[in-house]
């Protein structure tokens, strides 16, 4: 990463890649304060902090606050101040300047147009959208500063990355490794960064394969949900159940992470299959759907459990359902547990069948 000779005053790092976020501030930190000692140069507040109505909010007061933008830091020239959860700031609907919230406000807003010249500003946020920020406060950090979004989402294949960082860590990453890789443990970077760290702790300088990746990482939350999904394409109702009820006892609010999973692994097999209708040459395939050759080859075979109308009456069956999963969290594990046993039953082969069910 490379800055310009005059680093800018202040910069918003945000986004749901937390471990780019993190890294990103422990670098723009360490270029701003350029060997000093961060006891005396560096503090950190969050605005979720400051904003409690009720409890004590410690070292995260708004009173410290204000009074470390004002103040000089002590045995240094310059001081960074570290402000997450930015985008919880807002600006105030009343006139009144005397609660938290608005006092909070004005007083950053004040420091962004006219800023002390010690004084640099490291804001951080989960927020994905410029739309989650306030308006003024955003448009002044973008005008005085920089701006820096990391943000996944539910389809993003962070491929590159894992082979990069698995180099990093002495631990060469095949493309089809580094994808099976994040067809199990997923997208989440700072997930991906603990399996490759304890990757390489086994396996520093070996180039890893398929089956090694699988011994090792049979631990992670979403192993056990790549063999769920496995099941079901088998239309095996049994161990799919079973996987099914696991995950839900370990983690009840997660039926919406699991019932994303199994769309996109229904949409894959109806990808598949329209291409075998197209009489797609398997390499063919294989290059399209994005996934390492012997996994594609198991995703393949699994597409020849079912028919193409089939796999239609099933996709469509899943965007029926998918309202009712996401706002019936109650009722939820019992749709997904009748889903199962309508598709491994066969009961989605045809228009005919698929309508009986429902009524």
């Amino acid at each position: 990463m490379t800055f310009q000779s005059e680093p800018h005053k202040f910069c918003l790092i945000h986004g749901n890649q937390q471990l780019l976020v993190e890294e990103t501030v422990k670098t723009l930190i360490e270029q701003r304060l350029d060997g000093r000692e961060k006891e005396w140069s560096l503090e950190r507040f969050n605005a979720l902090e400051m904003l409690k109505i009720t409890g004590e909010s410690g070292k995260n007061s708004l009173d410290d606050f204000l009074i470390s933008c004002e103040t000089l830091p002590m045995l240094s020239d310059r001081k960074v101040i570290q402000l997450d959860n930015i985008e919880l700031i807002k600006k105030p609907t009343s006139k009144s300047s005397n609660t938290t919230a608005a006092k909070l406000y004005n007083s950053l807003e004040k420091t962004l147009k006219n800023p002390p010249e010690h004084l640099w500003f490291i804001f951080t946020s989960p927020a994905m959208r410029e739309l989650d920020f306030s308006k003024p406060l955003y448009r002044n950090i973008k005008n005085g500063g920089r701006i820096q979004k990391f943000v996944a989402y539910d389809n993003n294949s962070p491929l590159n990355w894992v082979m990069q960082r698995g180099q990093q860590k002495g631990l060469p990453v095949s493309s089809d490794s580094a994808r099976l890789l994040i067809d199990i443990v997923g997208n989440d970077l700072t997930d991906l960064d603990h399996e490759l760290e304890k990757l390489s702790l086994y396996l520093s300088g070996t180039m890893i394969s398929e089956n090694t990746i699988k011994e090792h990482i049979r631990g992670h939350k979403h192993f056990s949900v790549f063999r769920m999904t496995e099941a079901l394409s088998r239309k095996d109702l049994l161990p799919a159940l079973e996987i099914l009820d696991q995950q839900l006892q370990a983690a009840p609010r997660e039926h919406v992470r699991l019932f994303s999973l199994i769309v996109l692994q229904f949409r894959r097999l109806l990808l598949i299959h329209s291409m075998f209708e197209q009489f797609y040459k398997e390499a063919e395939i294989i290059g399209k759907i994005s996934l390492p050759p012997f996994l594609s080859k198991q995703v393949m075979a699994q597409a020849r459990n079912f028919t193409c109308q089939e796999l239609q009456n099933i996709y469509t069956e899943l965007a029926m359902l998918d309202l009712r999963v996401k706002f019936q969290s109650s009722i939820a594990p019992l749709i997904l547990q009748d889903l199962f046993q309508r598709i491994c039953s066969g009961q989605f082969q045809n228009s005919a069948n698929n309508k009986s069910a429902k009524s």
